[in-house]
């Protein structure tokens, strides 16, 4: 009998395996249960509850072998995803979480979004840092020294915050030791060398006041970022089957949120045209502009329509708009004349994210705002200020996600805007 109902839990937890791998596909549950005892620590009480089950799986048999495996699949999933994304599961704890999260999509992403944003706000610091110092070298220089400064993260600073953020978790023995102020306080001790830049010096030619030749000295020099991988060895000081926890982490993450962002951008497309029906708007035969027309905005797009590497995961995907960096609170204008149809607040996904119908099956998209300035039902002219430029939701950083929608499907925006 003792045999017969291990052989049952143990069916009934490979079956919820199985399921829970060809839900997630590339999702890595591991090669045996029992081989996630090891994951407990760091993935929390979720972690807890499969060890405690495996552990018990004499007196639990054949009681929950029909159904049990169903309501195991969450839990199998969010065992290895870092447990500072999904605070405490009884409420309360290290995480200051107030309700149980499991499934609960609006706390997830507003964890995810306060851990993001607290290492955005350091790196940015880190950087600033960094500018700060190649002004002070530039001081000390003759006057007729020239300079230039090369700085890929002026506008953004792409990094894994995935990896980071599992990085961090993986570095824990204990999940209840985890928490967005220790997260800040361990960055924040290596800030200095987050980013530094390097010199070289050059000597050029050019014609003088007489349009004779002369040697110039000039000097450039160049930001540069440590790395997503330098905080595995110098920050969280990783040990190789750490940083092995932490990769894996990381990728089930990002499956998660890829999926939760997917859903969500399929949902906004899909209910469009009923959005469209209720609030109509009649088409007139004028070009799109775009969201920040009096402005230099071509040489502000960092990622275009298409496919592209996504600048969080470093993975293939296909990008239904354009973005465009601007600092913070840059005012985001009308690309058209139209009426609003979404105007919501989101810490997933788009985030703060407004919706104009055109008319003819055609919308605008405009999202990750750090401010709304229009609401459902509002009718705008092509040029109002909508909106102002945040990174909200699934962002990176300051800019502004823009969509031309034609019938539920993103078009180009580089084939309308005129």
């Amino acid at each position: 009998m003792a045999n017969e109902d291990k052989n049952s839990s143990s069916d009934f937890l490979e079956k919820g395996m199985n399921i829970a791998n060809a839900l997630k596909g590339a999702m890595k549950t591991g090669k045996t249960v029992s081989g996630l005892a090891k994951g407990a620590a760091a993935g929390g009480p979720y972690g807890a509850i499969l060890v405690g089950l495996w552990q018990n799986r004499k007196t639990v048999g054949k009681i929950i072998a029909a159904t049990a495996f169903i309501l195991l699949l969450p839990i199998l999933f969010i065992l290895m995803l870092p447990s500072i994304i999904f605070g405490s599961l009884f409420g309360g704890g290290a995480n200051a979480a107030d309700v149980p999260v499991m499934n609960d999509n609006s706390v997830i992403m507003a964890n995810i979004s306060e851990c993001e944003t607290a290492v955005n706000a350091i790196l940015r610091d880190s950087h600033d840092k960094v500018l700060t110092d190649i002004e002070d070298e530039k001081a000390k220089l003759s006057e007729d020294t020239e300079t230039a400064i090369i700085d890929d993260y002026a506008d953004d600073i792409f990094y894994n915050s995935d990896l980071i953020i599992s990085q961090y978790c993986a570095s824990k023995d204990n999940y209840e030791d985890i928490n967005i102020d220790d997260l800040k306080a361990t960055i924040e001790s290596e800030k200095d060398n987050l980013f530094r830049y390097t010199s070289k010096t050059d000597i050029i030619t050019e014609k003088d006041a007489d349009g004779n030749d002369i040697n110039v000295t000039k000097i450039t020099y160049t930001v540069v970022y440590s790395g997503d991988y330098y905080f595995a060895d110098n920050v969280f000081r990783l040990t190789d089957e750490q940083k092995a926890t932490a990769a894996d982490y990381a990728s089930n993450l990002s499956i998660f949120l890829d999926e939760d962002f997917s859903n969500q951008a399929s949902a906004v497309h899909n209910s469009l045209s009923d959005l469209a029906d209720t609030y109509p708007y009649e088409w007139t035969d004028d070009k799109f502009n775009s969201p920040f027309a009096d402005m230099d905005w071509q040489s502000h797009i960092t990622s275009g329509f298409g496919n592209r590497i996504d600048p969080i995961t470093g993975a293939q995907d296909f990008h239904t708009g354009i973005d465009i960096a601007f600092p913070k609170n840059t005012p985001i204008h009308a690309a058209k004349s139209g009426i609003v149809v979404v105007s919501e607040k989101k810490t997933t996904g788009y985030g703060y994210c407004i919706v104009i119908n055109h008319g003819d099956g055609y919308t605008t998209l405009y999202g990750h705002c750090n401010e709304l300035l229009v609401n459902v039902g509002d009718t705008v002219s092509a040029g109002d200020v909508i909106a102002r430029v945040g990174t909200t939701g699934r962002s990176t950083g300051f800019h502004t996600h823009f969509e031309i929608i034609l019938n539920g499907v993103p078009q180009n925006p580089m084939d309308y805007i005129g």
